[in-house]
């Protein structure tokens, strides 16, 4: 190894670093590590020198130059030399993780001002990265906030399709549907996909069981609907109805209509709400000269329905005089309004109706019903044997 003592010279670099004057006269030995081409080779052969490659030269450097001095975790101390700075042609500091070659054996100005440009440029490249890294910073930050607030909400799911495994999943953000890869990830991040698929496990597990319990249920409501409308025919049913059915051709919408006039009989006096709005609205509206000749189908109106919250005196009446003639009946007060869409300014068709519900068993019916004009017109005797009856 060939040992190179330095000549105490101040380089103009503006990297110099100034050092009190007692360090001045302090100094420190520097391993130098660089390669030679053929030609320096060559020409290290010719000065006496060995013609190897790399080359290793120890250096006398003063205190004042340490910031040219990289120290290992060994305890050598190297001068920066390794790896190199370079300005690149889109004027971007690159790096390479290499030693410099030289044509010749360089001298001691050379190495040093070869090491002081490192330095300078070592510092602008990274600056340059932590430029370069915001972004990226920013978005594992969002990443990680992401994932803290999905792992904190556990009514959260991911993505469906592709299925969730303990590996990748999807989420859906602001920012559109995100990937997370346990393997990639860190942090919070990574522990997304195992929480994701355990979520969907889960909920496998309880829609599978859902679905279990529903069969049952189905099963067993159409087994007692069955024997009811067994019964139902055996003792109400017409000889015809007796024979279809026992032919298994009766249908249970029949049934089902049979049953409901059965139990609304008591209020059959009041009309039915007729449920084709477009004949309804086209009747209501060709009594008006403007729209004498209009035609309204399905695909021209719209029906509004509320609840009303308020009766008046004669609508009261009704409501507890259905009350009374269907026993455990819900019974309603509803409005019915039908828009024509095809123009905003014709007039509205609104109906006050009364919707009464019943549960019979297994079946649950339902009729809408007409308010009329007036309240029932019933003595108060007439009133109590039908409420006795309930």
């Amino acid at each position: 190894m060939d040992v190179a003592t330095p000549t105490v010279r101040r380089l103009d670099s503006p990297l110099h670093a100034v050092q009190p004057a007692n360090d001045a006269q302090r100094t420190l030995k520097v391993l130098a590590e660089y390669r030679l081409s053929e030609d320096g080779r060559k020409a290290a052969l010719l000065s006496g020198r060995n013609g190897r490659a790399l080359q290793k030269v120890t250096l006398t450097l003063p205190a004042t130059r340490l910031h040219l001095v990289r120290v290992e975790p060994s305890g050598i101390a190297l001068l920066k030399l390794r790896p190199q700075f370079q300005i690149g042609s889109d004027q971007r500091i690159v790096r390479m993780d290499q030693r410099p070659v030289y044509d010749h054996p360089p001298t001691l100005d050379e190495l040093l001002q070869d090491a002081a440009r490192n330095h300078e440029l070592e510092r602008g490249f990274y600056g340059q990265q932590t430029a370069r890294a915001t972004p990226d910073e920013a978005y594992r930050a969002w990443l990680e906030e992401t994932a803290r607030e999905f792992l904190a909400d556990p009514t959260r799911r991911a993505i469906l399709h592709p299925a969730p495994t303990a590996r990748r999943c999807q989420l859906r953000t602001s920012r559109g549907s995100i990937s997370f890869n346990a393997t990639h990830m860190t942090g919070l991040a990574q522990q997304v996909p195992l929480e994701a698929c355990r979520r969907f496990q889960n909920d496998l597990r309880i829609r599978s069981g859902q679905a279990a319990m529903q069969r049952e249920h189905d099963v067993i409501v159409n087994e007692q609907r069955r024997r009811a409308m067994e019964e139902w025919v055996s003792t109400y049913g017409t000889p015809d109805q007796r024979q279809r059915f026992a032919a298994g051709m009766l249908p249970r919408g029949e049934w089902l209509a049979a049953v409901a006039d059965s139990i609304f009989a008591p209020v059959a006096t009041l009309s039915l709400y007729d449920s084709d709005g477009a004949r309804c609205l086209q009747a209501f509206l060709r009594q008006l000269p403007a729209y004498a000749s209009i035609v309204v189908t399905k695909a021209d109106y719209r029906v509004i329905t509320r609840v009303l919250p308020t009766a008046t005196p004669a609508q009261w009446e009704w409501l507890q005089w259905i009350r009374c003639a269907v026993p455990g009946a819900s019974v309603r007060l509803r409005e019915r309004e039908l828009v024509w869409t095809r123009d905003a300014r014709a007039p509205r068709h609104r109906t006050t109706t009364i919707r009464v519900t019943t549960k019979v068993g297994p079946l649950t019916l339902r009729r809408e019903l007409v308010m009329p004009d007036s309240a029932p017109r019933v003595s108060e005797r007439t009133k109590e044997d039908v409420c006795s009856m309930a």
